[in-house]
């Protein structure tokens, strides 16, 4: 199966941010272990580097679900060990919702913002 298919799962999606990013220019691997909060890893050139986790919903999520989803991302952003921006990705139908997640919160991401 070479084109990921218009409906979204948790196992399509990964998949299709990946793609989405290639296409953009980056490159993008998968990251496939339970001990890291990230699924992608992006980078375009030495500083513009992405740390990615894709969710697949169905609908909206609650503020509150949203920040447990990020908990994770927002100790990893703490630790201050990692380089480049870390972002949560929320995938419902074909429409992609995008977060900039640092250690004291988290911010929408419009179009153009972080090099998508």
């Amino acid at each position: 199966m070479s084109d990921t298919p218009d409906y979204s799962t948790c196992r399509t999606s990964p998949h299709a941010a990946r793609r989405l990013l290639q296409e953009l220019g980056y490159t993008a691997l998968r990251i496939v272990t339970p001990t890291l909060p990230i699924d992608i890893i992006a980078w375009k050139n030495r500083q513009d580097i992405l740390l990615i986790k894709v969710k697949s919903m169905r609908r909206p999520l609650k503020k509150d679900r949203l920040v447990s989803e990020m908990n994770p991302l927002f100790q990893m952003a703490a630790s201050g060990t990692c380089p480049g921006t870390i972002q949560l990705w929320i995938r419902r139908a074909a429409i992609w919702d995008r977060y900039h997640v640092m250690a004291g919160g988290f911010a929408a991401i419009k179009e153009g913002v972080h090099g998508i």
